[in-house]
């Protein structure tokens, strides 16, 4: 992201998720997969702009990191992160129906 004061840093185990979620998406409707990763970028824009506006994950209880998401329009979908010093951690491609908290194991990462 050109120009941000913020380097986005993805947890592994972020990115196959993601992977899997747009190779999913193809599978089904050719193209839906693109689609996914346009409003990817999209929400990764919005928080590169405003880390801190935006929620802070439900029922997270601890002080640090704060752990936020942001839903993706269109997509099941919540990028879940922190920040920490001049970095975005990305922890989860989240499927806002599936498995809530199972990453909380990746925090502070």
């Amino acid at each position: 992201m050109t120009g941000s004061p913020f380097l986005f840093v993805r947890h592994p185990e972020a990115e196959d998720e993601l992977d899997s979620a747009i190779d999913w998406y193809d599978a089904f409707n050719p193209g839906q997969g693109e689609r996914l990763l346009d409003m990817v970028e999209v929400s990764e824009r919005a928080i590169d702009e405003m880390p801190e506006a935006w929620a802070v994950f439900p029922g997270w209880r601890r002080r640090s990191p704060i752990v936020r998401s942001h839903r993706l329009a269109k997509f099941p979908y919540r990028i879940v992160y922190y920040v920490k010093d001049d970095r975005i951690i990305i922890l989860a491609y989240a499927h806002t129906s599936r498995k809530p908290g199972y990453w909380r194991h990746l925090v502070n990462w």
